[in-house]
Parts: C-alpha cells; structure tokens; sequence
C-alpha cells in the first residue's frame, strides 16, 4: 500500500457512498502480477442513518480491519480501498493469486471470533484494474473536490468560518487560442471576471485564463461552483485547474 489515501464520497444505486482509496497503489505494485480483483463484503451491526458510518462499532471494526488488511498482505492479497454505503461496508484487494480461498478462511477467522459474517468474493474484470480504474478512482468532478476540500481545511485551520463570502480566483488551460476567446466570452456571462495577465502562454505551452467571482466557499457551495467551471471549461476544450483565495477570519 502507498502512503497517499484519500477520501471521497458519491452514490452508488442511488445512496450515499463514502469511498476510501489508495490513489498511487498502481505504482507500488506490478499490476501485471496483482492482477486478480476480490471483495470481501461487511454488513454494519449498528451503521448511522446515512449507512455511510459504522456508528458506535466503528472503534472496534477499525481494530478488526486493520489486523486483516495486514495479515491479507502477507499472503499477497493488496487492499486498495473500501466503500461504505447502505449500511455495509466492500473492502477491495488485487492479487497474484487466481482465487479468494486464502483471503476468505482469513477473513472468516478475524471476524467470526467478532461475531461478524463476511463474504469474499472474486470481482469478473474485462481487463485487469478496470474495477480500481473504472469504478473506484475518482472522476474529475469527484477529484476536484477532493482537493476544494484540502483547501477548505487548511483555511478552516487558520480560522475561516467559510461563512464570509469573498473574491475566489479560478485558472483554465487551454490550448487552442479560439476556444479560449470563447470561452472568455461565455463566462463572463456566469458574472466572472477575466483578470489581468491571462490569455498568455505558461511554460509547458497552454494558454492561462484568470477567472474571478464574489463566492460562497463553504463545502456544498465550492462543490457546486467547479462543477459548473469543470463543464464549461470542457466544453471548449480547456482543461479546470483549481482555485485560490484568501482567509477570512474575522
């Protein structure tokens, strides 16, 4: 496993899923040899309302987890992430083994001393990883938030309520010169406006678009602000790359 996890959360069928990944697992591990896909399938006992959260369980799972997660390693079976949502908890691992009988009688020691039933199963993939890639890894919407929300912490962190709205600037590349102009033209009308040194080329090439609007930053309202940004920008072929603003602590 590698040392960057991150955390983000979706729906799947329709409900609230939290999504815990390791994001550059890919690059710790031969894909070509770990190469099989397995689940092992939790349901919570006592799961909060949302069936995002173990609840009041959540200390002792965590203890149960991580004893298994260790000793699968050891028999060659990787974790690369789990999902919680309606009340049951997915933990997804590759392999070089072909089948889960190692991983299931493993599985099945930990946590029936725990009074918990667990199910493993083998994932069917076209290609190797298209579960990890296609399924778990996020998209750019879901990435993009991922990352408001670092920012939001660290503004937290210094003391912003994020209650206060404030000047919140954006950058779009691009690397047909046309397309940007139209875009320029089309996000002004959204209310932003197109800052001074943009239109330039940066050192890779790619012209830079300097947006900027009075916003709300607080979670759901930044959400909701770079998806518009992530599809507007797509549709002119330039490529959302991120935000910045100032702290506001008083």
């Amino acid at each position: 496993m590698s040392e960057y996890w991150d955390t983000y959360v979706d729906l799947i069928d329709g409900k609230p899923a939290s999504i815990v990944l390791d994001m550059e697992v890919s690059q710790e591990f031969d894909a070509k040899e770990y190469k099989y896909a397995f689940a092992a399938r939790l349901p919570l006992k006592k799961p909060s309302e949302d069936g995002l959260h173990a609840g009041a369980e959540a200390d002792r799972l965590a203890i149960i987890e991580e004893a298994f997660i260790e000793a699968a390693e050891h028999r060659h079976y990787i974790n690369v992430g789990k999902v919680t949502t309606d009340g049951k908890r997915d933990m997804f691992f590759y392999s070089l083994h072909e089948d889960e009988e190692a991983l299931a009688l493993l599985a099945n020691k930990l946590y029936f001393l725990a009074d918990y039933e667990i199910e493993v199963f083998k994932l069917d993939e076209t290609r190797s990883w298209d579960f990890y890639f296609e399924f778990l890894y996020p998209d750019s919407f879901q990435f993009q938030r991922m990352g408001n929300h670092d920012v939001l912490e660290t503004l937290e962190m210094s003391g912003d309520s994020l209650e206060a709205p404030r000047k919140v600037e954006h950058f779009i590349l691009f690397k047909d010169k046309k397309m940007m102009k139209q875009f320029a033209k089309t996000i002004q009308y959204e209310g932003f406006t197109i800052e001074d040194g943009s239109f330039e080329k940066d050192g890779e090439g790619n012209y830079i678009v300097y947006i900027s609007r009075v916003d709300f930053v607080t979670y759901n309202a930044i959400d909701e602000l770079t998806d518009l940004l992530l599809e507007i920008s797509a549709q002119f072929q330039g490529e959302y790359d991120g935000w910045e603003t100032m702290a506001v602590t008083e």
